[in-house]
Formats: C-alpha cells, structure tokens, sequence
C-alpha cells in the first residue's frame, strides 16, 4: 500500500473508532477542511489517480526524448559524412543514432 491508501484507510478506521480522542481529531480535521471523512478520502483517491496518469506520461515523453537526441544526432552526424566522406554516410547516420540515444540513457539505478 501506498501512503495515500494508508491515509485514507487510517482516517476511516479513526472516523469508525469508538475512542474519543479518535473522533474529536476527525471532528477537527473536518473542520479544518470544511467538508466531511468521505469527501475527504475521494480527494485522497483522485490525488493518487493523477499523480499514477502523470507517472505514465513522464515515462513516454522520456521514450520521446531519448528517440528525438538519436534522430537529431543521426542527423547532424549525416551530414558532416556526407561532406567528409560520402560514401560513409549511413554508417556515420547510423552510429549518430546510436550515441545521441546513448548520450540521453539514464544509467542503471541499484
């Protein structure tokens, strides 16, 4: 379990409990919030759902930009071939492509 859905399943077993003290720190927080446990709680839910959608787009814009630095690179080293050394232009494509999407790698993480 993540932190939020053990917020929000503290915060219900509080809002259930038969102690006191559990019920007047619910009492409180719905007042500082001004709404009540279970409007509360939705918000945690709706806070995890975005915050895992943006995880999966940062993920593919990363993809996005490791294939852009092999394309540009590609490119640029094309290009010089082309103007050194014609008849090495697709292999001088081809290893620009290989390192500007090396360059952008992240190393492994333990």
């Amino acid at each position: 379990m993540d932190g939020n859905q053990v917020l929000a399943s503290a915060l219900v077993k509080m809002a259930t409990s038969p102690v006191k003290a559990d019920r007047d720190a619910i009492a409180r927080l719905e007042r500082e919030c001004q709404t009540d446990m279970i409007k509360i709680t939705t918000a945690l839910e709706e806070l995890q759902i975005v915050a895992e959608a943006t995880n999966t787009t940062t993920s593919q814009g990363k993809a996005l930009k490791i294939l852009a630095a092999g394309l540009f690179w590609s490119s640029v080293i094309g290009v010089a071939a082309m103007f050194i050394r014609p008849n090495y232009v697709w292999c001088g494509v081809s290893l620009g492509f290989i390192a500007g999407v090396a360059g952008r790698m992240e190393p492994f993480k333990n």
